[in-house]
């Protein structure tokens, strides 16, 4: 097997809000613990024990709340300030281990790992202690544990944190390096074509109708048949399963050209002034968003729906608006948000039943880069270069304020009044009524000074 000038390992924290949850309240661990969606809507994180117990990923809460009681289930709303929190701490102790860490998702993380001129076994044992020096550092340093799988490609590196994830169930220590190892190929003889990083379902089963059933199949299968009936991107996984690298560390999701912020109410809205407070808001959200990327918006658009649950009436409404010159400034988006919503918005149906909307959001369009807007023909003379600059820094300082003292911290008037923002904002009782229902909030215990852990002595 010749040898690679790097390997690469995935770090995949294991049930990584449950573990999130576990590590400042130690009376949860070895104790069944299940994490909801929004809203608490459905379960989207569990302990190995309420996966034992079949209650599957994505489950509506309602429908399992007695079973999850019955076994003494700890059950958590999302904490997502905690989450991402830790998310940061994982990376940070990740980077101490290689300077090149490109992260994949909150709970996922690729690492570059140098061979330092070794081959064959010498490499594969150093890959060893290396994956199992990643996995003891993160579980020390911040608590969370990980899966840590090594090969040639990233594929190849997804493929082996599923073959981890069986040794995690046999009681072993949940580290692999693919790497000249020697059940690889019955592994990927055994691991199904649609479960292969970058396959998918519907690529999995025109696959399947050829033939190439599993991974090992797939790698055998001519690159004239991938090319002609797939495309490029496919034969890219083909060859990255056969250990050659092709999945650079730019390629992923291409430039996005829309966004999509929206929230499901906490419970359900009629009042036009509620819909326009969260419709502000997450243009406001928008927009700061779209500045962190670099990005302006030449669309903006706003909805209400009801979302068809309960009984009538139901309706989704929807408009959007070309901005006359694309923009990121959160006063244009608000306002562009706002004209559209109370096009949108109707209260009532033609029998005077009211409408009860349980989400509203903003949908940005025709995306670009930052600079490359161009002034519209009749545009006002106030957008002069300075006037554009000074806006430039306004929204940078205002960006500041809130990521040092807390979202909203500076808000505009239509997102609502003062004391209902720092409510929703500190998740106390009277936070505004098209919030998230969180119930069951664990505290935040890393960002939040009067949320700290304590310990009694």
């Amino acid at each position: 097997m010749p040898s690679p000038r790097r390997l690469v390992a995935l770090v995949d924290c294991s049930a990584f809000y449950v573990s999130c949850e576990r590590v400042f309240d130690p009376s949860l661990v070895g104790v069944p613990v299940a994490v909801l969606s929004n809203n608490d809507g459905c379960v989207i994180a569990r302990s190995q024990e309420v996966k034992d117990a079949g209650i599957p990923m994505g489950a509506p809460y309602f429908k399992h709340r007695r079973e999850l009681e019955a076994m003494g289930a700890r059950v958590f709303s999302s904490n997502y300030t905690l989450y991402g929190d830790m998310s940061r701490r994982v990376m940070d102790t990740l980077l101490t281990v290689s300077p090149h860490v490109v992260p994949y998702s909150i709970d996922e993380a690729f690492v570059h790992l140098p061979t330092g001129g070794r081959a064959g076994d010498a490499l594969r044992d150093h890959a060893e202690a290396t994956a199992r020096e990643i996995r003891r550092r993160v579980l020390r340093w911040t608590g969370i544990p990980v899966r840590v799988s090594v090969a040639e490609t990233k594929t190849l590196a997804k493929a082996a944190s599923e073959y981890a994830r069986t040794l995690l169930r046999a009681g072993e220590e949940p580290v692999v390096c693919f790497y000249g190892h020697p059940d690889r190929e019955a592994f990927l003889e055994d691991l199904d074509v649609g479960d292969v990083w970058g396959v998918g379902r519907r690529w999995g089963q025109r696959l399947r109708d050829l033939g190439f059933s599993t991974a090992a199949k797939l790698v055998e299968a001519p690159d004239v048949v991938i090319r002609s009936r797939f495309n490029v991107v496919l034969l890219r996984t083909v060859y990255e399963l056969r250990g050659l690298p092709c999945v650079r560390d730019g390629d992923g999701p291409v430039e996005r050209k829309t966004m999509v912020r929206s929230r499901s109410f906490g419970e359900p809205v009629e009042d036009a002034e509620t819909v326009r407070r969260a419709v502000a808001t997450h243009a406001a959200r928008a927009a700061e968003k779209l500045r962190a990327e670099g990005l302006v918006a030449g669309r903006v658009g706003a909805f209400c729906t009801t979302k068809g649950y309960g009984p009538g009436p139901h309706r989704t409404g929807w408009v959007e608006r070309e901005l006359t010159v694309a923009s990121a400034r959160t006063p244009d988006l608000i306002r562009a948000a706002l004209l559209s919503l109370g096009e949108a918005f109707i209260a009532a149906d033609e029998r005077g039943r009211p409408y009860r909307y349980r989400k509203a959001g903003v949908v940005l369009g025709e995306l670009r880069p930052a600079g490359t807007e161009q002034r519209a023909l009749f545009d006002s003379d106030e957008r002069t270069p300075e006037w554009t600059a000074a806006q430039g820094r306004l929204m940078d300082a205002l960006d500041a304020c809130n990521r040092k003292f807390g979202r909203r911290a500076v808000a505009f008037a239509a997102m609502g009044p003062p004391s209902a923002l720092r409510k929703a904002r500190d998740g106390s009782d009277g936070a505004p009524r098209w919030e998230m229902r969180r119930e069951r909030m664990s505290p935040r215990y890393t960002t939040r000074w009067d949320e700290i852990a304590a310990v009694g002595a």
